[in-house]
């Protein structure tokens, strides 16, 4: 239902650039750019936030028959966590363009660097290329469509061919972000501090010429966001504005960044 709704704002001619979503039990509330006017039956609260009351009765993009068809409106969107009132979070990751740094406790920066993994590869609406470098045998169990790579040289040597041939088979490619705003080649999930020649890596994949998207556990010299991890479990998520709590369990220790 939520995902249906969020496909009305990717319908118009010249779609927002969608930076977060806040689910509440009556409706949603998102925060846009880039758009003139907020179409129906979405109303405008400011220029920059949008609401909806209630939520479409059913799925798809409408065809000019009438009938449904199924993709993802806004691709790029993942579920992050919970804010205080107990609403869902979803975070536009199209929008980072670059790296994603999550700071401070360890174990939340991964917990919410696994939650993002979770969002983007939610099905049905998967259809990004998620590559997880070194990730480990226990971690992110289970995710359909998680392309495992042992270190960033495997993506800066093959990338895109060899990578996008791994993730073929598992229906996934290139996602163009929504109003011509560029493809994104993928997410590289970093699920540790990167050293320095990591850092150098991603600092070039996730460059204009690059087009991937990093979403780091650990310092990234240079990242366009920056999200701070507290050991509670809460996750300040920057520039956009909010804090959440990611869905895994409560750290034991601080292990900070």
């Amino acid at each position: 239902m939520v995902r249906g709704a969020l496909d009305e704002l990717a319908r118009d001619t010249a779609p927002p650039q969608v930076h977060t979503v806040r689910v509440e039990d009556n409706g949603l509330l998102v925060a846009v750019s880039g758009a003139d006017r907020a179409p129906l039956p979405w109303t405008e609260v400011t220029p920059y936030s949008w609401r909806r009351d209630g939520l479409p009765e059913a799925l798809g993009r409408p065809k000019a028959g009438g009938d449904a068809v199924s993709g993802p409106a806004l691709p790029h969107l993942a579920r992050v966590g919970v804010d205080e009132h107990g609403a869902q979070i979803m975070v536009g990751l199209g929008g980072i363009r670059g790296a994603l740094s999550v700071r401070g406790d360890l174990r939340v920066a991964r917990d919410t660097v696994a939650a993002l993994a979770h969002g983007l590869l939610e099905l049905p609406w998967q259809n990004t290329v998620v590559v997880a470098v070194d990730p480990g045998a226990d971690t992110l169990p289970g995710l359909h469509g998680l392309v495992r790579i042992r270190s960033l040289a495997e993506v800066r040597d093959r990338a895109p061919e060899a990578v996008f041939e791994a993730a073929e088979g598992l229906g996934l490619g290139l996602v163009r972000a929504p109003g011509g705003r560029g493809a994104v080649a993928g997410f590289l999930l970093v699920l540790r501090p990167p050293d320095a020649d990591e850092a150098r890596a991603l600092a070039e994949l996730a460059s204009p010429r690059g087009g991937w998207t990093a979403l780091v556990a650990g310092d990234v010299p240079g990242a366009h966001w920056r999200w701070y991890a507290e050991p509670e479990g809460t996750v300040d998520l920057g520039v956009l504005g909010l804090r959440v709590t990611v869905p895994a369990p409560q750290p034991t220790a601080a292990d900070r960044i």
